[in-house]
């Protein structure tokens, strides 16, 4: 990934690398579960009990934990049909906007998430399922990653800002532009990209 790097960043990226096959895993685990219970039912009739709960908790968490990786990868998906139509400079400037409005979405989505967590430890709260699981697990892990999302955002936004500031167009757009088709197919063929995209 040919993006400028700082030691935030640098630190930010290995955090998210981990969290994403974290997440990626929780994910396989919980297909593994599934796949049990369904021939479990299929087979013996018989039911492990919570899979549909834990799954649901699994793709909470592993989705979350995944969504700084995803940011820092410009993996988000973006309309951008007016966007490509314009220059540099001004598309610098949509970038920094989209970036401060990711940043915004995930400060206000991890206070009001951490206010859930807060309120299910007071309550003590559980699942009312079979499992009762204590909340603030599900949730707290939840949480985490988008404590992630957000602290890469802020970092993201930071450097798109500077980067803005200096004048430096090409870096807003290697930080947090939109995708060129070859940088996309570059990534796929595991080669790296030329800069001839935009």
């Amino acid at each position: 990934m040919a993006i400028p790097q700082s030691p935030v960043l640098a630190l930010g990226e290995r955090i998210c690398l981990v969290a994403v096959w974290i997440g990626g895993l929780i994910i396989v685990v919980t297909a593994g579960l599934i796949t049990v219970e369904v021939l479990l039912r299929k087979i013996a009739d018989i039911s492990t009990g919570g899979a549909d709960e834990l799954s649901g908790c699994a793709l909470a968490i592993g989705s979350s934990w995944s969504m700084g990786f995803a940011l820092l990868r410009r993996a988000h998906v973006r309309v951008d049909a007016l966007y490509a139509r314009f220059p540099g400079t001004p598309r610098a400037w949509l970038d920094c906007l989209a970036i401060l409005s990711m940043t915004g979405f995930a400060l206000v989505l991890t206070w009001f998430c951490a206010g859930v967590l807060v309120e299910s430890i007071t309550l003590d709260a559980r699942s009312t399922t079979t499992l009762s699981i204590p909340l603030w697990i599900p949730q707290g892990l939840w949480v985490v990653g988008l404590m992630i999302f957000s602290a890469v955002s802020l970092i993201l936004s930071f450097h798109a800002i500077r980067s803005l500031i200096a004048g430096d167009s090409d870096s807003v757009r290697r930080l947090v532009g939109s995708r060129t088709a070859d940088e996309e197919l570059a990534d796929e063929l595991g080669r790296p990209a030329t800069d001839g995209g935009r």
